[in-house]
């Protein structure tokens, strides 16, 4: 049953990419990428004059900002895609009037969400493929690669982005609003994430927030492995804290996505 419950879904949202959006959507995804990169570029060389300061470089363990902002970059792309996508699906339910529909079907609701995820992998994969080229241009250098850690800075991700598409799709299910939900989220952790800059730069309740949203480690685990500059004991102790935390959003968003659907339901019908 979930095998077929993941692969129609699969199908299903495959063929609403393919025809209802067109790739002009695409381009707006890479250039919001394109836009981050070519602000950190702008202010790395006309407003810092291209000097860092050595706490920077302390903090960081490279002293190559536009390598350092541009992974960020990538990776935030990266997170808006997946999370955007999985937690609006049953919202575009809601909208497309089939919500209750599906809620009578006998589907795994893990299953769906994982179709949603995989689909939106392979397609979020070739937008950040080409907003690296991008970055190329803007100064992205690989200075130590390392194939372990990317392969599971990867998996790791995935599995945290997850857990944090689960929570915002029952904020947004529950207040019925998407769109000041997921900028207000997405603001968020552009600022407290580290996406260009070092948290520990932010305040102690701000550094404290980005600490909790596994998206912080993640970030960090993939700069390590393309970038060097963190032990290897370090980085396997940002992915175990990444591995606990995302657990620990999957184990409250399934239950609570539940409750957010049987209210969705309820203010349906009046």
């Amino acid at each position: 049953m979930e095998y077929k419950v993941l692969k129609a879904t699969i199908t299903k949202e495959f063929q609403v990419r393919l025809r209802a959006y067109p790739i002009s959507f695409m381009v707006g995804c890479i250039l919001t990428s394109f836009y981050t990169t070519f602000g950190a570029w702008l202010m790395y060389h006309y407003f810092f004059r291209g000097q860092l300061s050595d706490s920077f470089t302390g903090l960081t363990g490279t002293s190559d900002y536009m390598s350092y902002a541009i992974v960020g970059s990538l990776m935030y792309l990266f997170v808006v895609r997946t999370c955007l996508n999985v937690s609006r699906t049953l919202m575009t339910e809601l909208w497309e009037g089939t919500l209750e529909s599906l809620m009578l079907a006998p589907f795994r609701r893990v299953a769906y969400f994982l179709g949603n995820m995989l689909l939106q992998t392979i397609t979020t994969f070739g937008e950040t493929a080409i907003a690296a080229i991008i970055g190329v241009v803007f100064g992205l250098r690989i200075h130590e690669f390392n194939l372990i850690e990317f392969v599971v800075a990867v998996l790791i991700s995935l599995y945290c982005f997850f857990g944090v598409s689960l929570i915002l799709g029952c904020v947004m299910l529950y207040t019925r609003n998407t769109y000041i939900t997921q900028n207000t989220l997405f603001t968020a952790m552009f600022l407290v994430c580290g996406i260009t800059f070092p948290k520990e730069y932010l305040p102690f309740g701000l550094k404290v927030l980005g600490s909790i949203i596994p998206v912080t480690d993640c970030v960090s685990i993939m700069r390590a492995s393309l970038l060097g500059g963190m032990p290897q004991a370090q980085v396997v102790k940002l992915a175990i804290k990444a591995l606990a935390v995302g657990t620990v959003y999957i184990a409250m968003g399934m239950p609570l996505m539940k409750h957010a659907e049987r209210i969705a339901l309820e203010k349906m019908e009046g």
